[in-house]
């Protein structure tokens, strides 16, 4: 059809590129040669011409030499001398400068990582997002929080209602296609989890998303406040509460909830005994769920914690005691905002690692036997 039409063939085309390429080629001193490894965040495969000269070459025995370009990254983390080991970041800033006020999802992050605290909230810094960075499960996250927060402002009107909801606010983030086509049943999966949750679930008297709580402890020192937005509050029939998280990603431990560790929801129950929520009376909580909402295979997940759910009050107090004694020790100026201070608690993920060099002293401190 391109003869008949008078056109060149492809390969004419191609053949003449490849012929001025090579012009250019041969008439330079230095040339350097460059192949993306990846490309839209994929792995990439280099042209095959490349991979031929490669062959070529090995096959007399030869091979292009690697640019020092490659080296220069890894260059600039590479200490100047001999290297020294580097002990954990132990920052004191003046009592002024501390946090006074933290959420209570900031609160695990305090026992677990003081040192981002330190960074967040006293030297101001935020990460910025990583390169090439996809969309996750934080999507998802907002996408079945609002969903759900929407469906049961307009009253819980059935499953259909709730697909709908979820549908909505997935096309609102805009998401890559191919990434909302991966999404889209799954959260319908989620639709149906959650309504055959609510058919075995008694009515309750009030309910309430997303409240914003705040709840001010006087220590010693200036006042702290503790602050928090509950994904659901429901108050029964019988006065009391039970406070419902949305969880898309892991669940924590029931054992690291109990011991302290993993403390939002058993916070919520604190402000909500003392009247921290302004839409909602002063009440006792009867029981702490974590929704696991997935869309898998399994669809959901519910998770009540503590095991025992004679035991919450007990546990509310011992928050509230633990979280009382924290601050009053951080009033302290000799108390360090130390990085990762217990070992077999650290969190799963923290934006300041590299910022406290985790990598350097914790690699010395397994070393060391510490």
């Amino acid at each position: 059809m391109r003869t008949r039409a008078g056109l060149p063939s492809p390969e004419r085309l191609i053949g003449t590129a490849a012929h001025d390429f090579t012009t250019a080629f041969l008439s330079g001193k230095e040339i350097v040669l460059s192949s993306a490894s990846r490309r839209d965040g994929a792995p990439a495969v280099p042209a095959r011409w490349l991979v031929r000269l490669d062959a070529l070459l090995e096959g007399r025995g030869q091979t292009v030499p690697l640019h020092p370009a490659l080296t220069w990254q890894a260059a600039l983390d590479q200490p100047d001398g001999a290297a020294h080991p580097v002990p954990p970041p132990e920052p004191r800033p003046p009592v002024a400068l501390r946090p006074r006020r933290l959420s209570v999802t900031e609160i695990d992050a305090w026992l677990r990582d003081p040192y981002a605290i330190y960074a967040r909230h006293v030297l101001k810094l935020k990460a910025l997002p990583a390169l090439e960075e996809a969309a996750d499960r934080s999507d998802i996250g907002v996408v079945v929080h609002d969903g759900l927060d929407l469906w049961l402002k307009q009253g819980q009107k059935g499953g259909r209602a709730l697909h709908d909801c979820l549908l909505t606010m997935l096309e609102a983030r805009e998401l890559r296609p191919a990434l909302s086509a991966w999404w889209r049943p799954r959260v319908l999966r989620i639709a149906d989890w959650v309504c055959e949750r609510e058919a075995l679930r008694e009515k309750p008297a009030l309910l309430k998303t997303e409240q914003k709580g705040t709840l001010t402890l006087t220590p010693p020192y200036a006042p702290f406040r503790l602050t928090a937005r509950a994904d659901r509050i429901e108050i029964g029939q019988d006065g009391r509460a039970t406070i419902i998280d949305y969880k898309t990603g892991s669940l924590p431990r029931v054992s690291d909830v109990e011991a302290g560790w993993s403390s939002q929801l058993v916070l919520e129950a604190a402000m909500l005994r003392l009247g921290g929520f302004a839409d909602l009376p002063a009440a006792e909580t009867a029981s702490l769920l974590y929704w696991r909402l997935t869309g898998d295979r399994h669809r959901g997940e519910e998770l009540s914690v503590p095991r025992k759910p004679e035991d919450l009050e007990a546990l509310i107090d011992s928050a509230l005691d633990r979280l009382r004694r924290r601050v009053e020790i951080f009033d302290d100026p000799h108390t360090a905002y130390r990085s990762h201070p217990h070992p077999d608690y650290v969190p799963r993920y923290s934006d300041y690692a590299l910022l406290a060099r985790v990598s350097e002293w914790s690699t010395a401190r397994e070393e060391g036997g510490e």
